[in-house]
């Protein structure tokens, strides 16, 4: 089982951006998944090439945001929907590259049916939400190198 592509695509970068600024545009945000995907091709063909008989199943990228509950977090309605966008079209590239490399035994495992139900913003959330507040799961710290949003939204110098 390998998950890939989450980091490589900046998806938390992505999430920061919206909340502090606004959403990057589409075609960025789809052209950083693409480059992500084009990576995680490289991986899998090293995998192939050294494990030739290995069945490889890559692991989509799940829906962060629940599509039905509304919840009060820095990420606004709007945002949430971008968001899940994103990973939806992530996910149908990853699908893709799973099914033209399935000659190299490379199958695609979709995670939405695990996250259903458990997203951010579903009760209970099965994936830590975004909060602006004291440490503990899912904020962002003074002291985290890329993220400053905690500093930012409560207005205390980073």
């Amino acid at each position: 089982m390998l998950t890939n592509g989450g980091n490589d695509a900046r998806f938390e970068n992505k999430i920061q951006t919206c909340v502090m600024e606004r959403c990057p545009s589409e075609a960025s945000m789809k052209a950083d998944i693409d480059n992500a995907v084009a990576e995680t091709r490289t991986v899998l063909e090293q995998i192939h090439a050294l494990a030739p008989n290995a069945t490889i199943s890559l692991m989509g990228y799940p829906l962060l945001f629940s599509r039905t509950q509304a919840c009060s977090t820095l990420v606004c309605a709007s945002q949430r929907v971008i968001l899940n966008d994103m990973a939806e079209y992530f996910e149908s590239k990853q699908r893709e590259l799973a099914l033209s490399m399935s000659a190299s035994n490379v199958r695609y495992r979709s995670p939405q049916a695990a996250f259903e139900g458990k997203r951010i913003c579903d009760s209970p959330e099965g994936i830590n939400g975004v909060v602006a507040g004291p440490n503990g799961d899912g904020d962002f710290h003074h002291s985290d190198k890329n993220t400053q949003l905690c500093w930012w939204f409560t207005g205390t110098p980073a």
